[in-house]
């Protein structure tokens, strides 16, 4: 059977768009195998070189395990309050509710140097600001909003009934949270925290600001490489390694929501 052209057309479209967003992509990870001392595209012969001095870089290895343990300690607090606040938002039923929403979500509104500034001065006035402490809160508060509004969606999307029901037997609110709202709420828990933990990983404007020198991320680490001495074989490799983290995450999450939907 032929192809209709309004299929054709929305084929092309789909294909145009694609090449469009990750053309930049694949010119970068390509790149970061090239065994030239420039960067070139496409490259001439292949090697791990560049790979190998960015492993060896002790700057960049802390960075990294900052920006990994950082992303995991804030990941699981924003989306652990998420889920608290999402679960009061709606069973509780308050009627200061859609106001509590609307508050709870304003961050993702501003600019994110908006949100530094802002924490910067009163995390400075603190005494906090350049401290692992202030690093963790202010990653809390990018990516607490995020998983507030997965949460959100995901709980209004249980049925109450189950709940209901093992009231009805004699379950503790808090047991029917744990044994039921939860285990229901995995595939939204599992999607707000692959999203949370890529973002605070990824970020750059909050921590260029709240970093102090001893505890640079590893996208400030890179940003501020490329500041200095422009951009580099090692930087593009570094670049590649981050793509290919990120998507390590996106399969893992898949993978986790497609096994709690078998549940």
């Amino acid at each position: 059977m032929k192809a209709r052209p309004a299929d054709l057309a929305w084929l092309i479209t789909v294909i145009l768009v694609l090449a469009f967003l990750l053309a930049p992509i694949a010119v970068l990870v390509f790149s970061a195998f090239d065994a030239g001392n420039i960067f070139r595209f496409p490259p001439r012969a292949y090697s791990l070189r560049w790979f190998e001095a960015a492993f060896a870089s002790a700057e960049y290895r802390r960075s990294l395990w900052v920006s990994t343990v950082l992303a995991f300690v804030s990941t699981i607090a924003a989306v652990t309050l998420a889920s608290l606040a999402a679960y009061g938002l709606v069973r509780g039923r308050p009627v200061y509710r859609r106001a509590v929403e609307v508050l709870l979500l304003a961050p993702l509104t501003l600019p994110l140097v908006v949100w530094a500034i802002a924490l910067l001065s009163i995390y400075a006035s603190i005494g906090i600001n350049g401290t692992p402490l202030g690093l963790i809160l202010a990653h809390i508060t990018i990516t607490l909003p995020l998983a507030a509004r997965i949460m959100i969606a995901t709980i209004s999307q249980i049925d109450p009934t189950y709940e209901e029901a093992a009231e009805s037997l004699g379950a503790t609110p808090a047991r029917v949270f744990l044994r039921v709202t939860l285990p229901l709420a995995m595939p939204g828990i599992f999607a707000s925290s692959a999203i949370a933990f890529l973002v605070s990983f990824n970020d750059v404007v909050v921590s260029t600001f709240i970093a102090g020198a001893s505890w640079l991320t590893f996208p400030v680490r890179v940003f501020s490489q490329l500041r200095s001495e422009g951009i580099d074989p090692t930087t593009i490799a570094i670049g590649a390694m981050i793509v290919f983290a990120t998507l390590l995450v996106v399969a893992i999450g898949e993978r986790l929501l497609k096994l709690s939907r078998r549940l």
